[in-house]
């Protein structure tokens, strides 16, 4: 009997030391399967370099992409544990103390072409496809690079990064929010929000492609040349069918056939990953631009009536003239607190343009609103007034503020855009004082934080919690550096 419970007692000791051993084994799978780590086992399927001042990109192997439901779980498990692992083991401040110096250090860290693909910052080291059109959309601005070699590294690592998303949503003819690596190369096709829809993963991977192939996308002559245009041409050419049977599955999930608007009952995960929302402006802007896209690059073919319908209908339906912004979705409810900051996508995508008279009420009525509400005190700027009702259990747990009344550098430095553009198209001076004030502020908070923080709090202080941490560097400092481009601000006076 006594040498029966010895035997149970040593079973039970060795069973659970094989279960802690596995669950440890996992998890260091789940790490080295991450790129951005020190030591990682990923291949890099595209590579890019420089030959006679143009940009080429090779293959090396084709990615196997697993996207069923339970590759879904794995991958939304893994990016949640590399969140935590980055809360506690993330990077580190940036060594220098100036702002400019601050900047030079983050295009050092996230334009780095020996990676595989672009990422906002540590806890986002998966691939997010939506970045491409959304917080990278300024990546290309010849006038912010610092030199030839600053300019390559962004060309570069933005081609590789467009590959790699297209790669990965091809073969299983599937869109998905989050591209997770999971092997050396072998990825996970999964949603940031699990039984969501993503809204913006083909327009990013559409926009990229444009981008990259329109040397006239900024205003000529640029102090830097396109060196991308030959190899994204034919990157698009050989992927065309990809890309019609993409945004066919796009399309069928998203757009309501008989208004031309986004579906109502499409759970869609878009930007504001604190939330899922149905028919909001975000995504019904990004249909628009998707399409218009997908037209110019020969996918599919959409007059330029119909888009032109399209938009006046977003208009007529998401702008609210009583209080003068756009509606964040069509939810019943108090239209002064549906608002959402996110409306701001109008001006990447070119849906609204402080040059042009007529979206001149729009977008005046809304700086209006904003001062009101003050939500770009103590800088721009808040993603709403108050905390969202509609956000998923984790982020309503762990970080409740994220897509609620927190602030976000990304859409704060796309309205210090937005000011510095009335303030030319309107004379009004007001606008520009405001952009250069902001703009400043933002100079104080790179150097007390020592990098250019994803998010603050409504107070303006780095956004942290016990199991979440803001990305202290991101590389969505280009759009601040836009921001500097538009304004007329120099680096130098960043001093």
């Amino acid at each position: 009997m006594r040498s029966s419970i010895i035997t149970l007692k040593r079973r039970v000791i060795f069973g659970t030391l094989l279960f802690w051993s596995a669950v440890a084994l996992f998890h260091i799978w789940l790490a080295v399967t991450n790129p951005y780590a020190a030591v990682n086992l990923v291949q890099q399927p595209y590579t890019t370099k420089v030959q006679q001042n143009q940009i080429v990109l090779t293959r090396h192997f084709k990615l196997k992409s697993f996207g069923n439901n339970s590759a879904g779980l794995l991958g939304y498990y893994k990016s949640g544990f590399l969140i935590l692992q980055n809360t506690y083991f993330g990077s580190k401040p940036a060594s220098s103390t100036s702002a400019p110096g601050i900047i030079t250090d983050i295009h050092a860290l996230r334009f780095d072409p020996t990676q595989p693909y672009l990422i906002s910052g540590d806890s986002f080291s998966v691939l997010y496809p939506r970045n491409l059109g959304v917080f990278y959309n300024s990546i290309l601005n010849p006038y912010t690079a610092f030199n030839q070699q600053d300019w390559e590294n962004r060309q570069r690592i933005y081609l590789q990064s467009t590959a790699y998303a297209l790669d990965a949503f091809a073969e299983q003819k599937k869109l998905t929010t989050t591209i997770v690596p999971i092997g050396q190369r072998d990825v996970l096709l999964t949603e940031v929000h699990p039984g969501s829809v993503p809204s913006d993963s083909l327009y990013g991977i559409l926009f990229a492609l444009q981008a990259l192939q329109d040397p006239t996308y900024y205003p000529s002559p640029a102090p830097y040349q396109l060196q991308t245009v030959t190899a994204a041409r034919k990157l698009t050419a050989e992927h065309r069918q990809d890309l019609r049977t993409l945004l066919q599955v796009y399309l069928a999930q998203v757009q309501d056939p008989s208004s031309g608007l986004v579906r109502a009952d499409a759970k869609l995960a878009s930007a504001r990953d604190g939330a899922t929302r149905r028919s909001s402006f975000y995504d019904t802007v990004i249909l628009w631009k998707t399409l218009s896209l997908a037209s110019e690059l020969g996918v599919q073919y959409t007059s330029t009536e119909s888009l032109d319908r399209l938009h006046d209908t977003i208009l007529q339906k998401y702008w609210n003239e009583t209080e003068g912004h756009f509606l964040d979705d069509l939810t019943p409810g108090p239209l002064d607190q549906n608002y959402s900051s996110d409306w701001l996508i109008a001006l990447p995508t070119g849906f609204l343009q402080p040059g042009r008279q007529v979206d001149l009420q729009y977008l005046t009525r809304s700086v209006t609103f904003i001062r009101q509400h003050h939500l770009a005190e103590p800088f721009p700027i808040k993603y709403r007034a108050g905390q969202v009702a509609n956000a998923p259990w984790a982020v309503r747990t762990f970080v409740s503020n994220y897509g609620g009344d927190a602030i976000w550098s990304y859409w704060g430095s796309e309205y210090i855009d937005l000011l510095s553009e009335l303030g030319t198209a309107t004379h009004q001076a007001d606008y520009s004082a405001e952009a250069t004030r902001h703009i400043f502020t933002y100079r104080q908070k790179m150097i007390e934080t020592r990098g250019f923080p994803e998010t603050f709090t409504a107070q303006g202080t780095f956004l942290h919690t016990v199991v979440y941490e803001s990305i202290c560097q991101t590389g969505w400092v280009v759009q601040f550096e836009d921001a500097l481009w538009h304004s007329g601000v120099s680096m130098e006076q960043l001093q």
